[in-house]
């Protein structure tokens, strides 16, 4: 059984599109991700451009079963194994006579078929025994786990969101099936993770202090079990007898409860996750038993991102709403179904939560002369210049993360401090907290990211209207802000400052001279008085002497209204 929704199919959907559908039927996704709600249950599909995915870990382990026999001979125990695997998959006596166990799997004529079928019954493969090894020696040896998913490789697209996502305070539990460290090694890369993620495996690991993430690795986790197999190599869980036995093990009671709890009181998002697993399904059956998930609801409780609903998902979908699934199966079908892939949808929430912080700090503005309409206005210029972003995202996705990822760091640290980033400068978040805690920061009102987020707006209301061109590239006088403005008077380089310090530093630092026809900085609060060795030319120039300095806490307080804002706001800016 499958249930697919109309769109394009998850392999072709844009980053555009996907936010599309988070700005439209997907909505309450969209805000209570921001809000910090979701809690993410990830599997293997989120690592398949870097980890092995079962496609790749059945045809591992039949190479190494046909390769062993081969050295071994007709009595070799491997050839045993090997027949047992094939069996598995109930051929049709055609098909069997076509293989041939003494020429390599590579050769064989109906692979495609075994390996598919043995996909969905992965377990029971990895639980064949060969005759005098260890149970896991299929996983040990065969896949060799330590090797194929404990080693170097770079995070991809989908590791670099999720640790965005943690970094900005949104994601603080993620149950994981996945046996790598691809997500503790993002986190690596754009932080010092140990304030940032607890990883358990072990019921003891429960009482760890926090972190932001607790990235709960309940079938185990190969980087531990290859530094210490004697605690570790029992924990990685992937033979069907383990993961029946894991439901009712005393060893796992804890982790179990742990799950449980998360799937009884928060709604769920899994990507790259099929749930076919039995311990898995049976987690969302005791957390129904506790308290089931009513329908309707404005938030959808269980949330799969892929391109249609398979067997196991919607068997999930009937346990968590109970007796409100029949008869709303529709509904809730489109309601659980985003129809895009891990690295889409993970890239459209980490744009979803930087627009939404955004725009919770516009909304704190001080300018009583702005209607809510007109806030509603400015925001709509903050998710327009996300949308220019968006565009260039599809042809390399990990490329454009990382620029993301880049541009983020470089306008917050020049706009903080006013100060370039060093090559080792930790990712520099908007705020480290969700969205909705945003208006109760005891800090919101001296952070400039108000007057900030209200500049954005303005800006990108004015391209939309005025045709200007944005970019990131520097000027031709070789003048680098955090974007570039090109309107018919000019290019601009444009630089935001939050506080008189880092207005000062940038001055003085020489990225944006006080003689510099071509800059623009955008202050949250007035500045300081200046030195004598360092005059300023003042506020609201009218034309290009020099850089132009805008006070917008000055014009949000005394605008009258939008248009008038907007009109100073060109004015100061001499656009």
């Amino acid at each position: 059984m499958s249930t697919t929704t109309a769109g394009p199919p998850a392999a072709l959907i844009t980053l555009a599109e996907t936010l599309a559908l988070l700005d439209g039927p997907h909505v309450a996704l969209a805000r209570e991700v921001a809000n910090g709600r979701y809690v993410f249950w990830l599997g293997s599909g989120i690592s398949r451009g870097r980890a092995d995915g079962l496609d790749a870990v059945v045809l591992r382990v039949l190479e190494f079963l046909q390769e062993k026999a081969t050295h071994e001979g007709p009595d070799s125990p491997h050839r045993d194994a090997l027949g047992e695997a094939i069996e598995l998959v109930e051929l049709r006596p055609d098909e069997s006579a076509r293989i041939d166990f003494s020429q390599p799997v590579a050769s064989w004529p109906d692979l495609a078929v075994l390996v598919s079928s043995l996909v969905d019954k992965y377990s029971y493969l990895l639980d064949i025994t060969v005759e005098g090894q260890p149970a896991d020696y299929l996983l040990w040896e065969g896949v060799d786990v330590r090797s194929t998913y404990s080693g170097a490789a770079q995070p991809d697209t989908e590791h670099l969101a999720i640790a965005v996502l943690v970094l900005e305070g949104v994601l603080t539990e993620s149950p994981s099936a996945n046996w790598d460290g691809l997500i503790e090694s993002a986190l690596a890369e754009l932080a010092d993770p140990a304030p940032f993620v607890r990883v358990v495996v072990l019921g003891e690991d429960l009482r760890q202090p926090p972190a932001v993430l607790r990235l709960i690795k309940f079938h185990g986790c190969a980087v531990r079990a290859a530094d210490d197999p004697g605690t570790y190599r029992d924990q990685l869980i992937a033979r069907a007898s383990q993961i029946s036995d894991w439901a009712g093990a005393n060893e796992t009671a804890a982790i179990r409860e742990e799950l449980v709890s998360l799937a009884t009181t928060k709604p769920t998002l899994m990507i790259g996750l099929s749930a076919q697993d039995e311990n898995i399904q049976a987690v969302f059956s005791h957390a129904r038993a506790r308290m089931p998930w009513q329908w309707p609801t404005y938030l959808p409780a269980h949330v799969f991102a892929g391109d249609q609903l398979g067997r196991d998902q919607v068997k999930i979908l009937k346990i968590v709403y109970g007796g409100d699934y029949q008869g709303n199966e529709a509904a809730i079908a489109d309601s659980a179904l985003v129809r895009t892939y891990g690295a889409q949808l993970l890239t459209a929430l980490v744009l979803q939560v930087a627009v939404a912080k955004l725009r919770a700090f516009l909304s704190a503005c001080d300018a009583p002369g702005l209607e809510a309409s007109d806030y509603d206005t400015l925001q709509d210029g903050v998710r327009f210049l996300r949308d220019l972003g968006a565009v260039h995202a599809d042809h390399d996705r990990l490329a454009f993360v990382r620029r993301f990822i880049e541009t983020q760091t470089r306008a917050l640290t020049l706009l903080r401090s006013g100060k370039e980033p060093t090559g080792t400068t930790s990712y520099e978040s908007i705020s480290g907290q969700p969205v909705d805690r945003v208006p109760v920061d005891p800090g919101l009102a001296t952070s400039g990211m108000p007057e900030f987020a209200a500049a954005l707006g303005l800006i990108g209301r004015e391209v939309e209207a005025r045709g200007w061109d944005i970019d990131l590239a520097g000027t031709g006088r070789g003048r680098r802000g955090a974007l570039r403005l090109a309107t018919g008077g000019g290019e601009s380089a444009v630089f935001f400052a939050a506080n008189p310090r880092a207005g000062i530093q940038l001055e003085t630092s020489g990225a944006a001279p006080k003689d510099a026809e071509d800059v623009i900085v955008f202050h949250s609060t007035g500045p300081v008085d200046r030195l004598a060795r360092s005059p300023h030319s003042r506020f609201g120039r009218t034309g290009r002497g020099g850089a132009r300095h805008v006070n917008m806490s000055e014009l949000l307080h005394e605008a009258a209204n939008l248009p008038d804002f907007e009109r100073r706001f060109r004015q100061e800016a001499a656009l």
